[in-house]
Formats: C-alpha cells, structure tokens, sequence
C-alpha cells in the first residue's frame, strides 16, 4: 500500500529518465484486483472509536509478482514505497508462504506508515498499481498518460483507492510507548532542507 506523495516521488523519477512508454505498459500489465477497506490511520481512527466491526487491520497476501521487478531486481529500486522499504523477514518467505517479522520492527513500520499517509492526506491511498495508475490522469504525468489509451483502466484504479486521513493517534501497548516516543522525536526533528519533518506536517 501507498500513498499519491510517494506515487509522484516514483513518476518525478520514470519523467526524469524519460521511461514513460515503459513505465505504461508495466502499469497495464493484467493482475488481480487487491482492495482494502480501511487505510491504516483509518484502521486507527475505528480503533480508538471503539469500532467494534474493526477489530484486525487487514493483511492482503501478495500472490503477484511485482511487475517493476526483472530478473529478481527491483527496477524503482531508488524510489520505491516504504512498504517495500520496510519489507523484511527472520526466515526465507519461500519456505514458510510468508514473511516473519520482528514484532518491535512491525510496530516502528506501522507508526512510520501512519506518519506518511498523515503527510499525504487527502490524496490517494491504496495498492501501488492502483495510485500510479490513479496518478496518470494528473496533468504533470500526462507524459505517462499519453502512453495509456484504456481510460477505463484508470478510472477503475481510482475507485479502487481510498483517501488517506490524517493521524487520529497510535495503538501501542504501554510498553511500546517509551520507545516508539524516542522515535517519533528523531524523525519529527530531522531536517528536509531548512525545515524539520515537523515543521512541514504542521505546514509551517
């Protein structure tokens, strides 16, 4: 899952290298639709509602193989999402159908994707083919769009994605609390530029 601002961060890169009818032919590739219900500051936002029909954040099982990936190497590499940043496992996903994550590194993962929907508020959230092709009708990517003539396929990416939401808080047990505040203080004061992270959520 992603959010439009790191969508764009992937077009500004497919633009500069003038990848554009590549870049359009991998989003066209056919695959299964994979959609959610809730993005994951929504997820929080029902928890901490007390909204008893979201209970567990859903967890979709990647059956598909990326389509940027040639040759077993990620071709964004460089710009890729922070959900294939953040993708790690302690055992070999082959031999077990699924990644094995340690459980501190799943709660830092999970505050650091809050912080980023949080930051792309208002725009598109939900699965990476679905934002880059919602992202094509923008008027800054028509370079990519120009390569897309099944208009069809991008306005179903856009039904498909929902609207990311700013942070409603974060659901820590209070032994996690100390450690996950130690991280929030060094990635809200490190700085983009002359600003802190901080400075630019607070749009200052």
């Amino acid at each position: 899952m992603i959010t439009a601002v790191e969508g764009q961060y992937i077009y500004n890169y497919i633009l500069l290298e003038n990848k554009e009818k590549w870049f359009a032919d991998k989003l066209l590739q056919k695959r299964q639709t994979q959609n959610v219900n809730l993005t994951t500051n929504g997820f929080a936002r029902m928890c901490l509602e007390k909204n008893a029909e979201h209970t567990e954040l859903e967890q979709l099982q990647r059956k598909e193989i990326c389509p940027f990936l040639e040759e077993k190497c990620c071709t964004l590499y460089g710009v890729r999402p922070f959900s294939c940043r953040s993708f790690a496992s302690t055992k070999y996903c082959n031999d077990y159908g699924s990644a094995h994550l340690n459980e501190r590194l799943l709660v830092i993962n999970t505050v650091t994707m809050q912080l980023i929907e949080h930051l792309g508020q208002k725009g598109y959230w939900g699965n990476m083919l679905d934002v880059l092709l919602a992202l094509a009708h923008h008027k800054v990517n028509e370079a990519v769009k120009t390569h897309i003539s099944d208009d069809e396929r991008v306005q179903s990416a856009i039904r498909n994605t929902l609207t990311a939401e700013p942070i409603p808080g974060f659901l820590l047990r209070q032994e996690e609390e100390n450690e996950v505040n130690q991280y929030l203080q060094t990635v809200l004061s490190a700085k983009i530029g002359i600003k802190t992270i901080e400075e630019i959520f607070n749009n200052k």
